[in-house]
């Protein structure tokens, strides 16, 4: 018997959510734009909020819709969902307009997540990086007919309104920039895992 064992998966989930309101939570994003100076972090160019309140009226959908898609992936890939449960740790939301982009960098955490509330394919890749460094050094792209997770060293994944993908915090990422004259506007968050009860709201 010949067969290949997959070792280490790194699952991105993907999901879309046509329930969300992203006019009414578009419209929250960019009146805190106004009023607040946000924070730099991985950000070059565009915006990026402090962390947002949990408790905020225009995020609801938004978390409910989101927790249950954590949920699902904890449990899926082998979370003991009896005894615990996701809870997310911390959110903030980004702006990026034309020529902003996001330089490769890590969460802390066990999963995050971004979900685009207003963004067209065109807008810049989410690119997620192979954790071996040496992968395109040792596994040369010239070799391969064609992209594949177990020979690539870079994925990317198309931008899209009411689109969510969720990946383990510890996957290295960057947003390509944005080279059109559109906004993508994206909300981000980190997790942990706690036991069953504990309200993520507070």
């Amino acid at each position: 018997m010949k067969n290949f064992i997959s070792l280490f998966d790194c699952p991105v989930f993907v999901s879309e959510h046509k329930n969300i309101e992203n006019k009414k939570i578009k419209k929250y994003i960019l009146d805190y734009y106004k009023t607040n100076k946000g924070r730099k972090l991985s950000n070059s160019g565009g915006f990026q909020s402090d962390n947002l309140n949990f408790n905020q009226p225009e995020l609801q959908d938004f978390f409910k819709s989101v927790i249950m898609d954590l949920n699902y992936y904890f449990e899926k890939t082998g979370g003991n969902s009896n005894a615990f449960e996701v809870m997310i740790t911390d959110c903030w939301f980004n702006i990026n307009g034309k020529n902003s982009f996001n330089w490769p960098h890590k969460h802390d955490g066990y999963l995050s997540a971004v979900y685009y509330v207003d963004a067209d394919e065109d807008t810049g890749d989410l690119i997620f990086s192979h954790p071996s460094s040496v992968l395109p050094i040792e596994w040369k792209p010239s070799w391969f007919k064609q992209p594949f997770p177990a020979n690539s060293s870079k994925w990317p994944l198309k931008p899209k309104s009411n689109k969510c993908y969720i990946f383990p915090s510890w996957l290295e990422h960057y947003v390509e920039t944005n080279n059109t004259n559109k906004t993508r506007i994206s909300i981000a968050l980190n997790t942990t895992v706690v036991e069953k009860g504990i309200n993520f709201y507070t």
